[in-house]
């Protein structure tokens, strides 16, 4: 049977199954299987096993649990307030200093956790109300939260970067280098943002009359001292060579338990709770990894990503002009896919156009993570839009996505600059 025939029936046995409702796992293994069948028939899956086993005992896996466990435990405690506090005391009197203190807490928190999720829920918590009681619009304090959570992916330590690097074979450690100086940029243009907001709407975002004294600022510096420790304990163990990812995951994990026991807010069922979450999000992410790992198998023996390089190579467009459709297609699929789908199942089609457009794998990885970050704030499957939906239920899902819609513009506007000039990317990981 023809490959490019064989690929169409898998293809549309995935969307079949995904319209019924079929989990991502089993529908991406099912078409997987059935494409290993269609090619080489019984006999063909005496290569499932090997395949699995290949690809899941992998010592940068163990990553992913480790990070999850910490996010868990983090969410749990006091972090996210105290964060949110001190923001919110430094920022009062500037132009919506409520959301620019949203945003910078959430990507504080995001260089703890790495999970968007947890940092939306986590600050939106103590924002949203805030916002909502001094005058802030619905839609800019539920779209801020939504896309300042959705930072988590694109700060180190991110699921997303580990994900991708085991997929497209890169170093870890260089993509969260890697993923620095763009995630300061995109919080950046966020805070921009949401000052101009401020200062051109004003009835969106009230200035803040309230006084603040220096002792209040100066005081809340001692509630965060258990940030500072994690990240460094995570980020500053890698940047320094003392620990590998993984190594730095699992530091990570003992320091939030630490922090969590030391602010008296871990107890037993706490921490069962804690550890029941992260089995439940771990074996789904490594399910779905399974099934990618079963589907990169069978596009490798249908040979579909050299025969689209073939076909690009043969093209006459330009090199950028197949980028900008590379893009608008994550950006689509990114509005359908979760984040750990769209990694696993797109990184083996598209990254072998990517390198033949001449491009870098390590930069093609943070591009791609900010397509994940427009994909959670994106309807119709964007988690964080529900995350606020059910933290705020007094906004509409409605008015949180018409908040969020702007910032999908900013991160549009990073990748076009990151497109430009890639070195944004790739000068720390090359000097470090």
């Amino acid at each position: 049977m023809d490959s490019m025939l064989i690929f169409s029936l898998m293809m549309a046995c995935f969307a079949i199954l995904m319209v019924i409702g079929t989990p991502i796992f089993a529908a991406l293994g099912v078409a997987s299987i059935s494409g290993i069948l269609m090619k080489s028939g019984l006999g063909g899956l005496d290569v499932i096993p090997a395949t699995l086993h290949r690809g899941m005992a992998s010592y940068s896996l163990i990553a992913i649990p480790l990070f999850i466990l910490m996010g868990e435990v983090i969410a749990r405690t006091s972090i996210g307030g105290k964060l949110y506090q001190l923001f919110y005391l430094w920022l009062n009197r500037m132009p919506g200093g409520l959301a620019v203190a949203s945003v910078g807490s959430s990507a504080v928190f995001g260089a703890m956790s790495g999970v968007s999720v947890a940092g939306a829920a986590t600050i939106g918590r103590f924002a949203i109300p805030e916002m909502l009681k001094r005058g802030y619009s619905p839609s800019l304090s539920g779209g801020t939260i939504a896309a300042a959570g959705a930072l988590a992916l694109l700060i180190p330590p991110s699921i997303g970067f580990v994900l991708y690097g085991e997929m497209a074979d890169q170093s870890i450690g260089k993509l969260f280098i890697g993923a620095l100086l763009p995630a300061l940029m995109v919080t950046v243009m966020m805070v921009i943002y949401v000052v101009l907001v401020a200062v051109f709407k004003p009835e969106s975002a009230p200035r803040n009359a309230e006084t603040v004294t220096w002792s209040q600022k100066l005081g809340a510096f001692k509630d965060i001292w258990a940030a500072a420790l994690l990240i460094l304990l995570v980020l500053g163990t890698i940047y320094m060579g003392i620990a590998t990812p993984t190594e730095a995951a699992g530091i990570g994990a003992a320091g939030a338990f630490i922090i969590a026991i030391a602010y008296k807010e871990m107890n037993w069922r706490t921490a069962m709770q804690i550890l029941r979450s992260t089995a439940v999000t771990s074996g789904m992410i490594l399910l779905i990894l399974a099934a990618a790992l079963l589907f990169g198998y069978i596009m490798t023996r249908l040979m579909i990503p050299q025969k689209l390089v073939a076909l690009i190579t043969a093209s006459s467009q330009p090199a950028w002009v197949i980028l900008l459709f590379v893009l608008l297609f994550l950006i689509v699929v990114g509005m359908f896919l979760d984040i750990v789908s769209l990694i696993l199942i797109t990184t083996p089609v598209l990254l072998p156009v990517i390198v033949a457009l001449g491009y870098d794998p390590l930069w093609f990885g943070i591009v791609m993570i900010i397509a994940c970050e427009m994909a959670v704030i994106t309807p119709p499957v964007g988690l964080n839009l529900y995350v606020i939906k059910g933290i705020a239920p007094q906004i509409s899902l409605q008015q949180i996505t018409r908040g969020a819609l702007p910032f999908v513009g900013l991160e549009i506007l990073a990748i076009i600059i990151l497109t430009i000039f890639p070195e944004i990317i790739l000068w720390l990981p090359r000097t470090l």
